[in-house]
């Protein structure tokens, strides 16, 4: 198949194009390179700095690169927001990708109004998310009410509706986005992912065996009490501070893609986020390595991908704090146990996330629709 992958989200749509290139399709990936990762692209639709940045790329979009979006068997595009202009300008490009290809198809990989709205809703079938622990306000939703009223508010939720309402079918990424999505679409246009990791493309080296234990906060600017890696950095202090002979931390933040791999190479344990119930990229690009990550673990989350064996997270659970506590102080205590848990991670990424397989669903998920 002629398959193009529109706009992208942390390495995302780049990771599933190789994936879908190794299985013998023909596969254009356009985006902004996912902002500072800068991610392998082979159409570039950033929006560059200035005043007229969005009017340029809506003139690119029409013009130059008219004729390069068209024609495909398959359009994927990374969620309501796949390309940075304002939700009227984002509709009409929508509408041209239908008219001009032949299926388009959504990724739900990201915050979008449906899912915010799930969230920020007492009666979430989510025990916890960025927005609601346990039916109340989350600290980041405290701070950030704007964020939500702007997510809820008419030009995105008419955009999500629009594009939804007239797409040929969603493949989520997460259990969570699944959830979201099931509230509103029919089965039949609907399959689970996943998030797709090149295991091939990957940095491998061994973890030391000696030494402290060496802990990486990976918090993206500006987002450590939306994802509560700000809770985490502090659980973590105070393990550094029981054990200051075992323990050290380092911060990484908004790197390129390759030194942020290197990164988590150099580390045991990677931090990653609080109040997900699902491992996303970083935790899954942790595990990929064979290092241990601090991320979300839910029993409902394995139920769901069908994993009966394995369990390499350290589930983050944000009503009980002191179980994770408890989990990372055993493994900083037992080097042998640390080097067995990264290493059945990255079993469990060869299982259900290497990027061939999260490919042929969504070859297979196509092929009921085509």
């Amino acid at each position: 198949m002629k398959i193009l992958l529109m706009g992208d989200a942390s390495c995302y749509h780049s990771t599933l194009g190789e994936g879908l290139r190794r299985l013998g399709h023909d596969v254009t990936v356009a985006s902004a390179g996912s902002n500072w990762m800068d991610t392998r692209r082979d159409i570039d639709i950033r929006r560059r700095d200035g005043k007229l940045s969005g009017a340029l790329l809506w003139l690119r979009l029409n013009t130059s690169l008219a004729r390069r979006l068209r024609g495909y068997d398959v359009v994927q595009i990374a969620g309501t927001n796949f390309v940075d202009l304002r939700p009227e300008r984002i509709s009409t490009i929508f509408d041209k990708l239908r008219r001009h290809n032949g299926k388009v198809f959504v990724t739900a990989l990201a915050n979008e109004s449906r899912y915010v709205e799930m969230c920020y809703n007492d009666r979430s079938t989510l025990r916890y998310n960025d927005w609601r622990v346990e039916g109340a306000p989350s600290p980041y939703a405290l701070t950030a009410d704007a964020t939500a009223r702007a997510w809820m508010s008419a030009p995105l939720t008419t955009l999500t509706d629009h594009i939804y309402d007239n797409a040929d079918g969603a493949v989520t990424a997460l259990y969570e986005y699944h959830l979201s999505c099931a509230r509103h679409m029919p089965p039949h246009d609907l399959a689970y992912g996943g998030i797709p990791i090149d295991m091939r493309a990957l940095p491998q080296r061994e973890p030391d065996k000696n030494g402290k234990t060496r802990i990486l906060w990976a918090c993206h600017k500006g987002r450590a009490v939306e994802k509560g890696s700000d809770r985490l950095a502090e659980l973590c202090a105070r393990l550094r501070d029981s054990h200051p002979d075992k323990v050290e931390i380092e911060t990484g933040s908004n790197l390129p893609y390759t030194m942020f791999l290197d990164k988590i190479l150099d580390s045991h344990i990677v931090l990653d986020q609080l109040y997900s119930y699902t491992p996303a990229t970083t935790a899954l690009l942790t595990m990929a390595m064979g290092r241990v990550t601090v991320s979300g673990g839910e029993e409902d989350y394995y139920d769901f991908i069908g994993e009966k064996t394995l369990r390499p997270i350290i589930n983050a659970d944000p009503t009980d704090m002191e179980s994770t506590y408890r989990r990372l102080e055993t493994l900083v205590n037992d080097r042998d146990r640390l080097l067995r848990t990264g290493a059945e991670g990255r079993e469990f990424v060869r299982r259900h996330n290497e990027a061939g397989i999260v490919a042929r669903r969504f070859v297979d998920f196509w092929e009921t629709k085509i």
